[in-house]
């Protein structure tokens, strides 16, 4: 694995304008953007009380479809295509598929499996010229319990570590050779990919000193050479996470306890283009805290393509 930074440049444009609007869900933790149907939808995993879960909901309206998942499995994950609507979601070191066409009925199958040695975390899949991606976030097995067993999984450094995988047609996966896993030398953590133009574009969370995390933009042709974008972290903690977007309702305790949370981490980003706008979708708040108080689901926006989006970060 290669990793090509800066390539030399001494000049740079102004950054890429991506403007918060603030918090706009207060029950979900990963979410994924995408368009079903015409409509911006929403993918929100649901960490409250009991197993996890998932609900998709109109990403305006705030309409919701019945949940489903609470079956031991977790971080959901969304594809959509031909409005058939893919959800990929992982326990212990599978990877599970639902499918569905309706957002109401879902069927569920196993579609990929690594080690015993491994534990699977988030996923993200797209669409290249000749087949599918996907991207999963592993560690070694037993980090989610506090065990540490990296001695076990030499092709995890750093925990998190993203390995890639190919299918013809999302149900069928061949996972690549460890050695392409990006990056074992740092944490890299909640993976969000997409293809354009030759490349597979990748954002992911980097721990950065002091106890910050932010998300970061690198792409690659061939899943070897990797290019860190020019202009990074894409976002940062700010004052901008504890507001709550104009016209979104969130319970006014939450909201309030919001403003006083502290705010270190801008992670798990989504993305998804719709009518010339290319929505983001991430967490604020601080990945040391307990389950449930990660702050809020928050939406920034590019005034432009997802391709305008995606180049900008290398130009």
């Amino acid at each position: 694995m290669k990793e090509i930074n800066l390539a030399g440049r001494d000049h740079m444009r102004a950054f890429p304008e991506l403007k918060k609007n603030g918090a706009i869900s207060a029950d979900g933790g990963e979410c994924t953007p995408f368009i079903y149907r015409d409509r911006l939808m929403l993918l929100e995993n649901l960490w409250g009380e009991g197993a996890p879960r998932a609900a998709v909901r109109e990403y305006f309206s705030h309409t919701y479809y019945p949940p489903f998942g609470g079956d031991g499995t977790r971080f959901y994950s969304a594809y959509c295509e031909n409005d058939t609507v893919s959800v990929f979601a992982t326990k212990d070191n599978v990877v599970y598929r639902f499918i569905s066409v309706d957002l109401i009925s879902w069927e569920k199958t196993a579609v990929l499996s690594f080690p015993d040695t491994f534990e699977l975390f988030n996923t993200s899949v797209c669409r290249g010229p000749d087949r599918y991606v996907m991207a999963v976030e592993c560690a070694w097995a037993g980090q989610s319990k506090g065990e540490d067993n990296r001695v076990g999984n030499p092709y995890i450094g750093a925990y998190y570590t993203e390995f890639f995988a190919f299918s013809p047609d999302l149900s069928h996966w061949e996972l690549l050779p460890f050695d392409t896993a990006y990056t074992p030398e740092r944490y890299c953590a909640c993976p969000a990919l997409r293809y354009c133009e030759g490349y597979y574009y990748m954002i992911c969370l980097e721990s950065l000193p002091l106890g910050r995390w932010a998300p970061y933009i690198y792409r690659t042709r061939d899943f070897d050479a990797w290019e860190i974008g020019l202009y990074n972290p894409i976002l940062m903690p700010g004052e901008e996470d504890r507001r709550v977007k104009e016209g979104v309702n969130i319970p006014k305790e939450i909201a309030e306890a919001n403003r006083t949370h502290v705010d270190t981490n801008n992670s798990d980003v989504d993305l998804c283009e719709y009518q010339g706008k290319t929505y983001v979708v991430y967490c604020a708040g601080h990945q040391a805290m307990a389950q449930g108080m990660n702050g809020l689901v928050c939406e920034a926006v590019y005034d432009g393509t997802m391709k305008e989006f995606l180049q900008a970060y290398f130009d």
